[in-house]
């Protein structure tokens, strides 16, 4: 390098090294300064953050409010800690009442001590609520286990296959049992779940008024061409009683008729004793006990009554063959299938007008009443629900025949579970007559006159 490039380059060398000297002591106190102004924001908001706590503390102090800040001071704690803790810190019942019935405007204190509060609570609530229902989910799959157990345990030597498959599929799985037979004779076609429609007796519901209805029309304790009234402002015919399912206008017949009366009749339809039929471990059912239980009530629920489907089932055919009570019977052979003999128990209390007034209501029933879902286009359904509490679930019946008029099926139905009830049994019901009535009708039939002209009164 010549003299003189090197006279020129050693004066920019040193500018340009003082320019880089100067940026980097400029970043380093920029960033000093930086620092120091974080620093000093933080502690402003730290001090702005006391003062306000600090009045927070005189107002509180200021109103009288020694709850407020004790709360206070435990929300802090139960916040900080589990879930657990959170409870255990939250105000009780009693502190809760008092904040929510304080007059004037509460301190943001009280109010957030009042929302947990409430929140715990709804917590809780609902934890009891998931607890209840997985119980009795768990109880329903049991009875559901145990119905499906005892039906592939059934006898169905005899039945008729096709019917007992509509029934068992009609069931869908719930926890009951099925009775399908033919009112003209006693022959049974299908019994599905024979152990509980047999062996257990459950209580009636509202299916009892079928009996309290019967006996007030033969006793005539009561005037079927006028209303029954039921209160000073409010009454109702049989028809729409039945159809209904009111309670109020039997729990009166009951009454009029008396407890020696309701039984009475319940044995002459065959309630409290074995049908007969041919089938293993049949239970004689119970009767009310006299004195035990209030005889409006009785009438209305079945209270202290307890029959089993079978028996349900007979007396159903009764009703629909004008009176006749058969033994229920499957034959067990081809020969006594080709030549079935029916067996007459007795006749059984019923003339043919009371019978037509009680057909009324039970073609009300699945007409515009609880019994809707058994309504089957080829054939008029006439039946009866029953919904009530047993022992422990809840229990839905529904006992029926079509139809009114060349009556040829007789199905009865009794579910048990948590969510039963009538209208389940009648669509259970339905869904039989749906499955097997084109085998039995070929066309729709009429509803008879004299059933037509009490239903339009």
């Amino acid at each position: 390098m010549s003299k003189e490039s090197r006279v020129f380059a050693t004066p920019l060398l040193f500018v340009l090294l003082t320019i880089l000297v100067g940026s980097c002591l400029n970043t380093d106190a920029y960033a000093k300064g930086r620092r120091a102004a974080a620093s000093k924001k933080a502690a402003g908001k730290k001090a702005k953050a006391g003062v306000r706590e600090a009045a927070g503390r005189g107002r509180a102090k200021g109103n009288g409010s020694a709850r407020a800040e004790r709360i206070g001071r435990n929300k802090g704690r139960a916040g900080r800690g589990s879930r657990s803790s959170r409870y255990e810190a939250a105000i009780s019942d009693k502190e809760a009442r008092t904040l929510a019935r304080k007059r004037g405007k509460l301190t943001r204190a009280e109010r957030q001590s009042l929302s947990s509060y409430r929140s715990a609570r709804g917590r809780r609530a609902r934890s009891v609520y998931l607890a209840r229902l997985r119980v009795v989910r768990a109880r329903d799959e049991a009875l559901r286990n145990s119905a499906a157990g005892n039906i592939l345990k059934d006898n169905s030597t005899g039945e008729d296959l096709e019917i007992r498959q509509a029934a068992v599929e009609a069931l869908e799985g719930r926890s009951g049992a099925v009775v399908v037979m033919d009112p003209s004779n006693g022959r049974i076609y299908a019994v599905v779940n024979q152990n509980m429609a047999l062996g257990s007796p459950v209580k009636p519901c509202s299916t009892v008024k079928l009996i309290v209805g019967l006996g007030a029309l033969h006793e005539g304790v009561f005037d079927p061409n006028q209303d029954v009234q039921i209160s000073s402002r409010a009454s109702m015919n049989l028809t729409d009683a039945l159809a209904r399912s009111n309670n109020q206008v039997f729990q009166v017949l009951g009454r009029m008729l008396g407890y020696d009366r309701v039984v009475n009749y319940a044995e002459n339809f065959g309630f409290g004793e074995k049908t007969g039929a041919n089938y293993p471990n049949e239970s004689d059912g119970f009767l009310p006990e006299k004195g035990e239980q209030e005889t409006g009530h009785m009438s209305s629920h079945g209270d202290g009554f307890g029959v089993t489907a079978i028996q349900l089932a007979t007396f159903t055919s009764a009703i629909a063959n004008g009176g006749y009570l058969y033994v229920p019977h499957a034959p067990r052979t081809p020969e006594e299938a080709t030549n079935f003999e029916p067996v007459l128990k007795r006749k059984i209390e019923m003339s043919s007008e009371d019978r037509l007034r009680l057909l009324a209501g039970m073609i009300g029933a699945v007409n515009f009443g609880t019994g809707k879902l058994a309504y089957n286009p080829l054939g008029q359904v006439a039946g009866k629900t029953g919904t009530c509490t047993g022992n422990r679930d809840k229990l839905g019946l529904f006992t029926s025949f079509s139809s009114v008029d060349n009556p040829k099926l007789v199905v009865t139905v009794i579910t048990t579970g948590s969510t039963e009830a009538g209208k389940r049994a009648a669509a259970i019901a339905g869904r039989i007559y749906t499955a097997i009535s084109p085998r039995f009708f070929r066309e729709r039939n009429v509803v008879p006159a004299s059933a037509g002209t009490e239903l339009n009164r």
